[in-house]
């Protein structure tokens, strides 16, 4: 099962499957990306370079769906992360998609907690 709920996507250890991340330019128009983009769907436990990254995905180019695959999260502990989703454009520039921060959540270094990893019943 994967959601997203209140800025939160919420995914059960293993599962397979997707989110789409819609994308606009800064006038609020719909943003069409390129064939040789892509977005980078990065995870840790806080959102700092020496936290250890957990997880990395990425979309098809062209593609706003970040795929979740079993084996991405199958052996990652159940709990609460930190996640951005970085599109990176065709001249070689990133710009950060997701989540949009504002004030002093912005070079906070705690848990965002805007990544949930549920436990499975079946295989737990």
């Amino acid at each position: 099962m994967i959601y997203v709920e209140k800025d939160v996507i919420h995914l059960t250890r293993g599962d397979d499957g997707e989110i789409v991340v819609p994308l606009e330019t800064y006038d609020g128009e719909p943003y069409v990306m390129g064939e040789d983009e892509y977005l980078i769907f990065g995870v840790r436990e806080r959102p700092i370079a020496s936290s250890e990254l957990l997880l990395e995905i990425q979309s098809e180019p062209g593609s706003n769906y970040i795929p979740f695959a079993h084996n991405d999260t199958a052996e990652l502990p159940i709990g609460f992360y930190s996640a951005e989703i970085q599109l990176m454009l065709s001249d070689g520039q990133r710009t950060t998609v997701w989540p949009l921060l504002s004030g002093s959540k912005r070079t906070s270094t705690e848990n965002r907690r805007n990544f949930c990893l549920m436990t499975e019943v079946v295989y737990s």
